[in-house]
């Protein structure tokens, strides 16, 4: 870095900073509001679904409690239902499932949620008429999704969340030229919007299609009847717009950019959330230095602890998983065509995976002092304006392949992809798997790699040291990444058809929550008889 013994603190870092005030002035004045709390007399065999649930459907950690609040909608936000009347059900469910601790959340809140909810049952009442078929389900299902996302955010607001993403917009806004004369600067902020909430704040599909919504329509969380009259009118267009940006090709480009600066965003968040008086310390790069070196050695340390919570929940989901398969397929498949049970290929069948992803996580490395010092140095160069600062990330669109070469590199993949799998079924039935064996055996093969690579990735995400290719590197990617790329794809698109998950939400959970809430009254009942005896 630069000689910053002249510097002065840039505004968008000033902002962030306030964000966090914010923060902190917000949770001081909530601690005097009344605080909404339910009965745990048997809350806790709700919070045990939840997790045997979230088991069997695999989810980053920071996505369940948005996943549980569309389940809940599904169930509750029917029409003729009256919005309001579902606010504090759907709160109930949450902190029963331990999205939300009891006795912690302001009533205050549960208004601000019936809010939101009556919003989108006015928009849904401006949109589906116009409507048919097919459009009319995805619309409504759509909404559903983004009342969800919002829920969410007004349940659980944080300034400093919002002021990290606009300061990560901001920085990467100033530092990011596109170089594409085909690209309106417009499109060049959405573009930039758009990664920051995939690589830093880790966004799935629909928190990044609601965040664009608030990007394109900044009134929309006000629900001003004229945002709304817009947004219904040209629903389809809009939920098209938000796609294209998702799904462009500069996209990639622009995340892969961010996710190699991204640990030095994600430790500066750290430091702030703990720090009294950050202003203060920033003037004194050598005292900024020191207190960003124990952030990150802090940040490693929380890091390994989700490796093996990450790499636990992996292993039970894919060991449960199998042991059902194993029951329900593979046991009565062998018993009934072949009339006896071949147990080395069942046995590696149950075992062998959950152990691969073990023994993956394992393997995985906290980075060294260098890359420390990396990040601090980094840090430095974040917070600091000073003379000769220079720093331009240069994206440029993928270079348009003649015919020629398409063709060479797609028939090098296919190799790739034949050679893999191929040997890996020549192993298999050597060893007397059947075909159904050798099935299940490849599926979830390409799915612990896809799920390895995931808990790599948290290691490798505090990483800002340059990855140094090899020859040996290359090969493994060569036959590896036909694996790993089948296991994104099988991941993707098991999860819509996760029969296990399917039969818990349609068959199991609506049935159980009920009888969940008739012994909560039960038990409130005999509450009030039991006092009435000593009046």
């Amino acid at each position: 870095m630069s000689d910053v013994s002249s510097f002065t603190i840039p505004i968008s870092v000033q902002r962030l900073i306030k964000a966090k005030q914010r923060e902190l002035a917000g949770k001081a004045e909530l601690e005097h509001q009344p605080k909404f709390k339910i009965s745990e007399a048997i809350s806790r065999v709700a919070f045990i679904y939840e997790k045997v649930r979230n088991a069997l459907d695999y989810k980053e950690e920071h996505l369940l409690i948005k996943s549980a609040i569309v389940r809940v909608l599904k169930r509750k936000f029917l029409p003729g239902v009256d919005p309001v009347s579902i606010a504090r059900p759907l709160v109930i469910e949450l902190i029963r499932g331990g999205y939300i601790r009891n006795n912690t959340l302001p009533e205050s809140r549960i208004d601000d949620a019936a809010k939101s909810l009556v919003k989108y049952a006015r928009f849904l009442g401006k949109a589906i008429p116009a409507l048919e078929g097919r459009q009319r389900e995805e619309t409504f299902d759509w909404a559903l999704t983004m009342l969800a996302c919002e829920l969410e955010e007004v349940l659980a607001p944080s300034p400093h969340k919002e002021g990290m993403i606009e300061f990560v917009y901001v920085t990467m806004l100033e530092r990011t030229d596109i170089t594409s004369k085909r690209i309106t600067e417009d499109e060049r902020k959405v573009q930039i919007y758009a990664a920051v909430l995939k690589a830093y704040s880790q966004y799935d599909l629909e928190l990044m299609q609601y965040s664009l919504l608030k990007y394109f329509y900044p009134e929309w969380v006000e629900g001003k009847e004229d945002t709304l009259n817009r947004v219904a009118r040209n629903v389809l267009n809009v939920r098209t717009t938000i796609m294209k940006q998702i799904r462009s090709p500069l996209q990639d480009k622009v995340v892969r950019q961010i996710k190699k600066i991204n640990i030095l965003f994600v430790v500066l968040s750290d430091w702030l959330l703990k720090e009294t008086d950050p202003m203060a310390v920033m003037q004194n790069p050598e005292q900024l230095a020191d207190a960003i070196e124990l952030t990150t050695n802090q940040r490693y340390k929380q890091v390994k602890i989700k490796l093996r919570r990450t790499s636990l929940r992996s292993i039970i989901y894919l060991f449960i998983t199998k042991m059902l398969l194993a029951l329900i397929i593979e046991l009565p498949y062998d018993w009934f065509v072949f009339g006896h049970l071949n147990y080395i290929p069942l046995g590696i069948n149950v075992v062998f995976h959950p152990l691969l992803l073990f023994v993956i996580a394992l393997a995985v490395h906290i980075p060294a002092k260098e890359n420390t010092q990396k990040v601090i140095e980094g840090i430095k160069d974040l917070v600091y304006a000073y003379d000769g600062k220079d720093i331009v990330y240069r994206i440029r669109p993928n270079i348009a392949r003649g015919w020629f070469l398409n063709f060479i590199f797609r028939a090098l993949y296919l190799g790739a992809f034949l050679i893999t799998f191929g040997g890996l079924i020549m192993v298999l039935t050597a060893v007397g798997f059947n075909w159904l064996g050798v099935a299940l055996f490849t599926v979830f093969l390409t799915l612990v790699s896809f799920f390895g690579l995931r808990v790599r990735q948290l290691a490798k995400d505090l990483v800002v040291l340059d990855r140094r290719d090899n020859l040996l590197s290359v090969t493994i990617d060569f036959f590896s990444i036909p694996i790993v790329r089948a296991g994104r794809w099988l991941s993707v698109n098991f999860s819509k058809v996760n029969v296990f998950v399917f039969v818990l939400d349609v068959i199991i959970e609506a049935p159980f929550k009920l009888i969940v809430d008739l012994f909560e009254d039960w038990f409130a009942y005999m509450r009030e008889k039991r006092e009435e005896i000593y009046d």
